[in-house]
């Protein structure tokens, strides 16, 4: 496959050929004049947080229409500070606040609406559109990065973001080869399929190299204590989006579960989660992505299963194990890591939960085996 047909098929999942599922051009740094509130009060969260009025000042946003809000990097960057403000709102102070204010809720709501995606802090928005470069013509590494916005801010809540964009970055790099994989078996033309194996699975242990390096700089209790809280779903009975629904709203909290990059591996290695354990929670995770990323995972799980065209091929079958292993040392770096932030912090180990509201090392074990359980030979 050229790389003309391979680019053609990125933009029209809107999945750059470079950056992957990070925006085609740096995210936006501020809102236009219009809506210059939100971006005063993203500024001043943290410190507002600190001294206990940040809900009373979410309270008081100006109710603005969101008409006019029409370019993509607009959009993106409302649904960043709106869902931070709701999310800070219910969980700065001791006592949730699960009535959110209409002002923040119709807002919200439009811009929500037009992206495709539910009113809670998601992997998309925390992530995806919350970096800026330092320098503006180099890499987009964590080192060269500065977060947007943050809740309690600090040095250990932007590195957790900014390193995992970076890992995105770094998947980025696979992206066009999975396109080719899904191309080459749709077409019966196996030619280039060991180069695009061998270029995953090479992407595959750079992300893994990047993960490894998350316990640096962003310290456990710090994230279990500071930034955790504001990451979670909607406790029980829910929240009320006054304005928009008298109806308390149940949600999941932003969870890795939620990246695009770790499903269009599995999407296109041909690794499937149909465990009980792991297909709902995984399922309803796509949901919180953008809606066009969702559907370029659904594209590479059309058709034939790679698996089954290389099965029969030692040469080929050896490099798709290379990146059935590669996916599970990813995952089991995954596994280790996260269980040294929740379940070694938690108070009670036996009912610690990850962000998205899942038994989470449950969860992360049965994706690793399954993924294990992929191998050819």
């Amino acid at each position: 496959m050229n790389t003309f047909e391979i680019n053609r098929v990125l933009e029209r999942f809107d999945v750059d050929p470079d950056r992957g599922f990070l925006p085609p051009e740096d995210p936006l740094e501020r809102m236009p004049a219009r809506w210059s509130a939100w971006d005063q009060l993203g500024s001043d969260l943290s410190a507002l947080i600190a001294i206990g009025t940040a809900r009373r000042a979410i309270r008081e946003l100006p109710d603005v229409d969101t008409d006019d809000l029409r370019n993509p990097a607009e959009l993106r960057r409302a649904m960043l500070l709106l869902s931070v403000f709701g999310n800070a709102h219910v969980f700065c102070e001791p006592d949730p606040g699960l009535r959110l204010p209409a002002g923040l809720c119709r807002a919200w709501n439009a811009v929500a609406n037009r992206l495709e995606r539910p009113m809670i802090i998601a992997h998309a928005s925390i992530v995806l559109h919350n970096w800026r470069r330092l320098d503006p013509s180099g890499p987009i590494v964590a080192e060269n990065l500065r977060a947007l916005q943050c809740f309690r801010g600090g040095p250990d809540e932007e590195w957790f973001y900014l390193l995992t964009a970076e890992i995105e970055a770094t998947g980025a790099r696979a992206l066009p080869a999975l396109v080719g994989l899904r191309l080459a078996i749709d077409r019966n033309r196996h030619d280039g399929v060991a180069e695009h194996l061998d270029h995953v699975s090479e992407t595959i242990l750079e992300m893994t190299r990047v993960l490894e390096r998350m316990e640096e700089r962003c310290r456990h209790a710090v994230f279990y204590r500071r930034i955790r809280p504001f990451l979670s779903g909607w406790p029980e009975p829910g929240v009320v989006y006054e304005g928009i629904d008298s109806e308390p709203v149940t949600l999941h909290g932003g969870s890795a579960a939620q990246s695009s990059l770790l499903n269009a591996f599995d999407a296109a290695l041909s690794v499937p989660h149909e465990h009980p354990g792991t297909r709902p929670f995984l399922q309803a995770m796509r949901r919180y992505m953008p809606p066009r990323h969702r559907r370029f995972i659904e594209w590479l799980e059309e058709g034939d299963s790679l698996r089954t065209v290389v099965e029969d091929d030692g040469r080929l079958a050896a490099r798709y194990d290379e990146c059935i292993d590669g996916l599970v040392r990813f995952r089991r770096t995954h596994q280790q890591i996260t269980m040294r932030y929740i379940t070694g912090q938690a108070p009670d180990r036996d009912r610690a939960i990850g962000t998205g509201g899942t038994d989470y090392a449950d969860f992360l074990r049965r994706t690793r085996i399954e993924t294990s359980d992929r191998r050819l030979h």
